[in-house]
């Protein structure tokens, strides 16, 4: 490991990084995509890569920036990120689009007012592919990028990973450096915005985080879940919601639930979320899904061919994240671009390489309701009639709310969803059994060996 205090030498870092990977991939694996990966310098907290081409770097982005980075960060005893780009972007001939997303403007004061973040050049409102699930979602968001300020702010735009959620934050960055320019726009995670948050009160640059973030005309913050427990953050961020609202100017917030389904947010803050629109993002149906994967195949350029046939298949069989199901299209043109590039990808090719992808599918789709409701009424010896039903014995309650606490843990349904199911339960019904079940279980060895029983045979 280099010694934090030794002088930072970006080259050397990598060379140490990929030898680790090597160790890591098979040779094959190796020698086709990480070879002639090279680094062309960096910062303290970032690496720059370079790849030959444009398809190389827009495949390691999609499938090996995780393990690229926790070897550059076990290299180095601490977080680092890596840049990974082409040498045609390098040189300037692909970088046409970039400029407004990765430089920073400064208007007259000296302020930033473009961003200098994680913003992919890919993520517009062009290239949203707009369905049933999230034509709300996308219609409030470009709603927003056209009027800041004014329609939905702020906007909370919530729903599982992998469906869309960051795309539309990106979108709207883009939008607004391309239409109003002098905009300045502050892009970042909730997990970010704690980090900075940490480092700068243990640095004393309070003051500088603060104006960084409160003079923004656009702030865009991912993932607010990750604000639960942290409370000096979720009091920072408070403050800097209040300061930019009554300023007029834009907020939106990305959530992987509804906001009053986060446990331990401060009330203050959720009720402020609610100031605006919250929207929820549902999974696309099997026609987006196979719009999708039809626009990433021509946005690709790779030249390669697969047949209708395996895209739909991989429309069918990927249904709950849509990153995944991208994930399973670029194998299959990474592989067409280096074994078979003058063949086409058959319906048999594409089950024998997805094959160890598609057992990852199956084994992360997710119980019914119906059947929690079933094996827990078989167990606690009561009828899902019960279970959804008004009785108030004690039997059948508890086994009503033990049924509603799995159904949570085991689901993606939200609270009042759950609800629903459970006799037209309202959601502050669905939480009071879950603080039910959790209680009992932390002094009553029965139930809680009832409920990590029923919990792991309905996992199976």
């Amino acid at each position: 490991m280099i010694e934090q205090t030794q002088e930072f030498y970006p080259s050397q870092i990598w060379e140490k990084a990929k030898t680790q990977i090597e160790a890591e991939l098979s040779k094959e694996m190796f020698n086709s995509w990480f070879r002639n990966l090279e680094c062309e310098g960096g910062t303290e907290d970032k690496i720059r890569l370079v790849a030959e081409n444009g398809f190389a770097a827009l495949w390691l982005k999609d499938n090996y920036c995780d393990l690229i980075e926790k070897n550059l960060s076990l290299v180095c005893g601490r977080n680092i990120c890596a840049d990974i780009s082409s040498r045609a972007e390098e040189s300037g001939a692909e970088i046409e689009e970039k400029p407004r997303v990765g430089r920073i403007r400064r208007d007259a004061e000296g302020m930033p007012a473009g961003i200098n973040t994680a913003i992919s050049p890919r993520n517009t409102f062009e290239n949203f592919v707009v369905g049933e699930s999230n034509q709300f979602a996308y219609s409030a968001a470009l709603a927003v990028a056209q009027n800041l300020g004014v329609a939905f702010n702020p906007l909370l735009i919530y729903g599982a990973t992998g469906l869309g959620k960051t795309h539309l934050l990106h979108a709207i960055a883009h939008f607004v450096l391309k239409n109003s320019p002098q905009k300045r726009i502050m892009y970042l995670s909730s997990e970010s915005f704690v980090n900075e948050y940490i480092s700068a009160m243990k640095a004393g640059n309070l003051a500088i985080f603060r104006q960084k973030c409160r003079c923004a005309d656009v702030l865009l913050l991912d993932d607010i879940q990750f604000f639960a427990k942290k409370e000096a953050s979720q009091n920072e961020f408070f403050h800097t919601f209040n300061e930019l609202f009554n300023a007029g100017k834009q907020i939106v917030l990305s959530c992987d639930r509804p906001i009053n389904e986060v446990s331990d947010i401060e009330q203050r803050l959720v009720s402020r979320f609610s100031w605006g629109v919250s929207i929820d993002i549902q999974a696309p149906d099997y026609e987006t899904r196979l719009a999708i994967l039809q626009k990433k195949i021509e946005a690709s350029k790779a030249g390669v061919s697969i047949s209708p046939e395996a895209v739909e298949f991989v429309a069918r069989r990927f249904t709950k994240n849509v990153r995944r199901m991208e994930g399973a299209l670029t194998n299959l043109i990474g592989y067409a671009t280096l074994i078979s590039k003058d063949s086409v990808i058959s319906l048999e090719k594409a089950q024998q390489l997805l094959s160890a992808a598609l057992i990852e599918e199956d084994e992360g789709q997710l119980v019914d309701i119906e059947k929690i409701q079933q094996k827990t009424a078989e167990r606690c010896s009561v009828s899902v009639e019960q279970i959804c039903g008004k009785s108030r014995t004690s039997n059948i309650v508890l086994a009503r709310q033990i049924a509603m606490y799995l159904s949570r843990k085991l689901t993606t349904h939200s609270l009042e969803e759950i609800g629903k199911r459970f006799g037209g339960k309202n959601h502050a019904t669905v939480m009071h059994a879950m603080k039910v079940v959790e209680d009992i279980m932390d002094h009553d060895e029965s139930v809680k060996h009832l409920v990590e029983y029923l919990y792991k045979i309905l996992s199976v």
